[in-house]
């Protein structure tokens, strides 16, 4: 069941930061550094400037994963995939592919065309699953991490 964490849920925070911190080595390749003390709720915080806590959704499946999209970003009938994890016991069992093809269905029946998500250009194994499941390439952009360093990532996005 998915469970959505808000800010001040400090049980949900303590949640999803035990999942953040349950596979150091791909949050650092995804971020640059192993996940800070205060991730979780950091990731709950975060949102693009002009978008309300109430279009920030961060939901977590039991301790095997983690979901965090924003409603109507860029524009009004997109939505943004800022994260899916999945825990290591829960790969390489179909679940991402689950997951997003819920996504796509739960946005659209909410009046959203499109479902889109930047992939660090070395994640290779998400950019297969994402190619597989009819993600287009949008563009290529530099995204600054918070530890100064840079990544190169694709745009893709799946229109709905």
């Amino acid at each position: 069941m998915l469970t959505r964490v808000l800010e001040g849920d400090e049980d949900g925070i303590r949640s999803l930061q035990a999942l953040l911190e349950s596979d150091v080595s791909v949050w650092t390749a995804l971020e640059g550094a192993p996940p800070r003390r205060d991730e979780a709720r950091q990731l709950v915080a975060d949102r693009p400037p002009g978008v309300t806590a109430e279009r920030k959704y961060v939901w977590i499946w039991g301790s095997d994963a983690v979901i965090d999209i924003v409603e109507g970003y860029p524009d009004a009938t997109t939505w943004y995939l800022g994260l899916i994890l999945l825990a290591p016991r829960a790969r390489n069992a179909g679940l991402g592919a689950h997951f997003l093809r819920a996504l796509a269905d739960y946005v659209r029946a909410r009046g959203g065309t499109a479902l889109r998500l930047a992939v660090v250009t070395t994640n290779e194994r998400a950019r297969r699953l994402y190619d597989r499941l009819g993600f287009a390439f949008v563009d290529r952009r530099k995204r600054g991490l918070w530890t100064g360093d840079m990544h190169e990532c694709d745009v893709l996005e799946l229109r709905l």
